[in-house]
This record gives structure tokens, sequence and C-alpha cells, in this order.
């Protein structure tokens, strides 16, 4: 089983799959540890790797890993790009959260001022926005492709983690 998460930056999605995958006991996979995964695969370093994501021969890559990865365990990905990319995910979660409470999660996080901290949330948003277009012609703020969306400001951290498991209990997996 594949369960995918996505977020725009600062919903604390991270945080979100991590304690989803310890509660469900299955495996995290992170962005960063997917691409050091497709780096040691090619016998590239992760600079390299991280040259590549904007290409649909690295999208295919990334999709081969994950159903390898899915194969023998379940697996939750906490990468937007996973999202979109991988049509045979059981369960794709959009946590989304409002700018101002973004902004104070990387405040504290990084011990920023507020300007630094919408400046970066601002730039990293545009720069997720223009690669998603790019490489796969979606609008990252279009939830239609998700199976489930979650306000995190409403409900909290655990609250997310609590909705999701939830629906999986409650569906019915292909």
């Amino acid at each position: 089983m594949i369960i995918c998460l996505s977020g725009l930056p600062g919903s604390n999605t991270a945080n979100i799959s991590k304690l989803l995958a310890l509660q469900l006991g299955i495996k995290y996979l992170s962005k960063e540890a997917l691409l050091r995964k497709i780096a040691k695969l090619n016998k590239k370093t992760l600079q390299e790797t991280e040259q590549e994501v904007a290409s649909e021969e690295f999208v295919e890559k990334l999709r081969k890993l994950l159903l390898s990865e899915a194969k023998n365990d379940h697996v939750i990905i906490d990468w937007p790009l996973a999202c979109w990319a991988m049509s045979e995910a059981e369960l794709r979660v959009f946590l989304y959260s409002a700018p101002k409470q973004r902004a104070e999660k990387i405040i504290k996080k990084e011990k920023i001022p507020l300007s630094d901290a919408k400046r970066k949330i601002d730039e990293e948003e545009q720069k997720l926005r223009q690669n998603m277009l790019k490489l796969l012609g979606v609008n990252i703020y279009d939830v239609k492709n998700f199976d489930l969306a979650i306000n995190v400001d409403k409900v909290g951290m655990e609250g997310a983690a609590s909705v999701i498991i939830r629906y999986l209990k409650n569906v019915k997996m292909r």
C-alpha cells in the first residue's frame, strides 16, 4: 500500500507523515530519502540527481522505485511530486494551512523573523508551483486528484493523522 502526503510549504506535512507512519507501523519515505536512493541506484551524486528532478525520466525512475518499495511493504511518502506522479497510490492526502500559520511554523522551526518566514514560504511555494506545472502540467492548488484534503489549522497534527487513519479503516482499497 502506498500513501502519499503533500502540502504547501509549512503545512507540517513531514511531521504528520512521520506520526502517521509511527502510528500505523509502516515505512516512512521523505523526499530526501528517495533522492538518495535514486542517486545510489543511478550511481550519481545527490546534487546530480536533484538537478534531474524536473525531467520526465526522473519521474519514471521515481515511480519504479516507489512501486518497488511498496511491493513487500506499506509506505508513506512525503513528497508532492510523488503524490501527483503516483496514480497507483491507494491514498493521496493534501494538507493545507493558512499562510500566517505556515509562517509561524517556520518561525518556530528556523528562528527567523516573520518577514523572512513569509518570503521563504512564498519562494518555496512558487518554486513548487512552477516545477509541478512544468513537469506534470498540474496546478498544486487543485485538490481534485487527492482522496482527502485536510485543514491542519482546524485539526492539528494528531487530528490530521487520526482523520487519515479513520479514512483508511473505512475505505475499500483497490
